[in-house]
């Protein structure tokens, strides 16, 4: 959508955190729909029922309410990554059937909160697009210490030799892993006669849980739900 076009009023709860928490919260869905460069303070103001000035008030600028965007979800997930790594013992590494159910869990946990949060496939698919002049260091800010999270896991395990996939690039792995993620919420899976179909529909969620369990097995080397490598 071109910038001086206005954009439809947005509803959201004015009792969740104050202004800022607000404009925030629809601005993360403003940008998830027209970028970076296609949404306009003023655009963003009409959406709000603010005007300008207000904006600016509680919001420095365009750029810092980009990555403030970035940074509410990037919160949300680093509690759930946290959640299923940091407590990870030793001993769950070292068997493999342990470790696949922890991995399960956490890809079961990152497909839920998408769908909680459907603005963060297309924000992310934006902000590709856009990286050439989007505002930058986003991604040392908010990915890295995600992607590092997870990979500290599979670093272990690959150290205790549990990975036995030889040769993963295990960071590329994880990039992997989220390009799927992203690319089923943003894309929509195919039916049978190319039709696009509903991402969020429960039989579907559940078909992509088993495709990521299935990715992550055999990315990894390890035994699948059945006992198979």
């Amino acid at each position: 959508m071109s910038p001086h076009r206005s954009c439809p009023m947005v509803s959201t709860p004015d009792n969740t955190g104050g202004t800022a928490d607000r404009i925030v919260a629809i601005a993360a869905t403003l940008f998830a729909e027209h970028g970076y460069h296609g949404l306009s303070m003023r655009a963003l103001a009409a959406a709000v029922g603010l005007n300008v000035a207000t904006i600016h008030y509680h919001i420095s600028s365009k750029q810092e309410l980009y990555r403030m965007v970035f940074r509410r979800l990037a919160e949300r997930e680093h509690a759930v990554i946290a959640a299923h790594t940091r407590h990870v013992s030793d001993d769950d590494i070292a068997h493999p059937a342990t470790l696949l159910r922890r991995l399960y869990a956490l890809v079961d946990a990152l497909v839920d909160l998408t769908i909680e949060q459907p603005e963060t496939p297309r924000l992310w698919l934006r902000r590709w697009l856009e990286q050439d002049e989007s505002p930058a260091a986003i991604e040392a800010e908010v990915s890295l210490p995600l992607y590092d999270m997870a990979l500290d896991l599979l670093e272990r395990a690959q150290t205790a030799g549990t990975i036995r996939s030889s040769g993963v690039d295990l960071r590329m792995m994880l990039t992997g892993f989220i390009w799927i993620l992203y690319g089923y919420f943003a894309g929509s899976p195919l039916d049978t006669s190319g039709a696009r179909v509903d991402p969020m529909h429960p039989e579907q969620v559940a078909a992509f849980k088993r495709f990521l369990h299935a990715y992550t097995a055999r990315m990894l080397g390890l035994p699948d739900e059945h006992g198979e490598p």
